[in-house]
């Protein structure tokens, strides 16, 4: 995921197939948060996602 998120940024939208395409397995998670909106980001290690309905990823790097 750092290869796609950049080392200076905090979170970025993108599209599933992009990180299907870098062999990025959305199965394998760490821990997962249920946000006070019902939404919930799957981790792994400091790195989280948040799928939406349309196909795109939110990635978010908790430094």
């Amino acid at each position: 995921m750092l290869e796609i998120m950049g080392k200076h940024k905090v979170q970025k939208k993108v599209n599933r197939i992009d990180l299907e395409n870098k062999k990025f397995n959305f199965k394998y998670h760490t821990h997962f948060n249920v946000n006070s909106k019902g939404k919930t980001y799957f981790y792994v290690y400091d790195f989280a996602w948040m799928e939406f309905s349309n196909d795109e990823v939110l990635i978010v790097h908790k430094k």
